[in-house]
This record gives C-alpha cells, sequence and structure tokens, in this order.
C-alpha cells in the first residue's frame, strides 16, 4: 500500500486560561512567544519582560503537546477498544513529562476533577473536543502545567499537557481552563 498518497490526520491542541479575583474581575496573565519558550527550555527561567518574551493579557491562549499515549488515546475511543473517556482536567507546579505532570496540585482548590466536554467547531462540522474546568481556590500557588486525563481523581493516562509562564493565584481567586483538540 502507498502510504504517501493517503490522507493524513492530525490533533492540535490549544488552551486558554482566565484568572479572575474573589470579586469575579480579570487579572493579567502573561501570555508566552517563542522566545520566552526557547529561554524556559534551555535556561529552566520564567522571564517576563513584555514584547521580548511575550505580553500581559486578561485571556493568554497557548498551544499544547499531545502526548504519545494521547494518540493513542484517540485512536482507542475511535474503534471502541476502551471505555475510559478523558474528562479531567490537572494542573500543577512543574514541567510535564510525556506521561504526566511534574508536579500535580492535589489540594487547596488546585485538585484534578470532572471538567464540562462538549463537541465544537472550528474548521469542520465537529471536528473539534472541548473541556472547561474552573478552580477556586483556597491557598496560594504558582500553576506552570496543565493536563488532560482519561481519570478524574488521579493516575490514568495523560492526552496532551502543557508547560507556560507562572500563573500565580491566591486564596479565592478562581482559573479557568479551556483545553480544546482539534482533529485535522
Amino acid at each position: 500500500m502507498d502510504i504517501k498518497n493517503q490522507s493524513v490526520a492530525k490533533m492540535i491542541g490549544w488552551t486558554e486560561i482566565a484568572l479572575f479575583d474573589k470579586n469575579g474581575k480579570a487579572k493579567k496573565l502573561f501570555h508566552v512567544n517563542k522566545v520566552w519558550a526557547f529561554f524556559k527550555k534551555k535556561l529552566n527561567v520564567d522571564l517576563k519582560i513584555p514584547f521580548l518574551f511575550g505580553n500581559w493579557s486578561t485571556r493568554a491562549l497557548k498551544f499544547n503537546t499531545i502526548t504519545s499515549v494521547g494518540k493513542q488515546i484517540a485512536a482507542q475511543q475511535t474503534g471502541g477498544t476502551t471505555t475510559a473517556p478523558v474528562t479531567a482536567i490537572a494542573i500543577g507546579i512543574g514541567t510535564p513529562s510525556a506521561t504526566a505532570l511534574g508536579s500535580e496540585i492535589v489540594s487547596g482548590g488546585g485538585s484534578r476533577g470532572a471538567a464540562t466536554v462538549s463537541n465544537q467547531t472550528t474548521t469542520t462540522t465537529g471536528d473539534t473536543e472541548r473541556w472547561i474546568k474552573t478552580f477556586t481556590f483556597t491557598t496560594g500557588f504558582a500553576i506552570t502545567e496543565e493536563g488532560l486525563f482519561d481519570n478524574n481523581t488521579s493516575g490514568g493516562n495523560m492526552l496532551a499537557s502543557q508547560s507556560f509562564s507562572a500563573v500565580n493565584v491566591v486564596n479565592t481567586d478562581t482559573l479557568q481552563i479551556t483545553h480544546n483538540v482539534k482533529f485535522a
């Protein structure tokens, strides 16, 4: 079979992050660029210099990594060979690996949990799956990672993840994560 002439499918993921204070007022987040990503990867530093490393906004947008296991999960869902849907969002204070978050938050309002999952249209009808979860904090964190899982409490398989510039939250803040995966 000549695979070169077959259609190519791929998954593209992105996340929108919004942070609000106890009164519901949006707080600014640092939306990073490729220069920030280079310095973070090479030197493990989180530089927030406007224009050079990104900009401040009330909504941060970040493209993410679809894991190898995530590709397997998508294939199994399509064929019905798994009954474990991806329904959870988790956040952490580390850097994700290929299979898990680096340091998942398990207390203080940042624990993993079920997201509201819906099917959306980005380019063609129903080509995008969307997860939305809002965390309400009872303590402070500097959140630097996020991921999608097929288990709502712990463990499980990670479909997609990302790391980002630290989002500092304090008691009574709410953080809304909207994670999208488009099939192209």
